[in-house]
């Protein structure tokens, strides 16, 4: 295994060790992304409606993780494929469930903005769930229940029109 294989694989086990000793504080303490940070972090941005969702066991049998499915309707930054499936920790299997506070979750059908990272192997929603902007009526709202921010400033949801957004976005992308 390469030194950089090795390197990304501590790095995910850090990563999750600190989600898993979060958890019995019922919140996630993240570093707080406004709209510039995640356009600029962002690998991808998409558009997506929610076609699949399965979860299973890490190859330890230790930790649950749930693949999300997207079928692209836009994409933002980046140049997606027509899917792309995103991965979450946590999750159902059977009566066994484990649960990460500020962890996105995605309902069969929901269409949302999300802003993609890539993290080991896999494409995860970059900030949690500050980068997953559901969309109903043509606005978009992200649900930022469970996280804490490290500068302890309480967190605020957005919403606006989903145009206003796309254009918002937009601009940050040609500065």
């Amino acid at each position: 295994m390469s030194k950089a294989a090795v390197k990304t694989k501590l790095c995910l086990l850090i990563f999750i060790a600190t989600i898993m000793l979060a958890v019995p504080l019922s919140a996630t303490v993240v570093q707080r992304l406004n709209l510039d940070d995640l356009v600029t972090r962002a690998d991808s941005i998409v558009i997506g409606r929610v076609v699949d969702s399965r979860s299973s066991w890490t190859k330890d049998g230790k930790l649950i993780l749930t693949y999300t499915t997207l079928a692209v309707q836009e994409g933002l930054k980046g140049t997606p494929s027509s899917t792309i499936t995103v991965t979450t920790l946590g999750g159902q299997i059977g009566k066994t469930i484990l649960h990460v506070s500020g962890m996105p979750s995605f309902e069969r059908d929901e269409t949302a903005v999300i802003f993609l990272e890539r993290s080991g192997g896999y494409s995860t929603v970059l900030g949690l769930s500050q980068g997953k902007f559901s969309i109903r009526n043509g606005e978009v709202s992200n649900a930022i229940q469970g996280l804490r921010f490290n500068d302890a400033v309480a967190a605020r949801s957005v919403r606006m029109p989903l145009d206003e957004f796309k254009r918002q976005i937009q601009q940050r992308l040609h500065r």
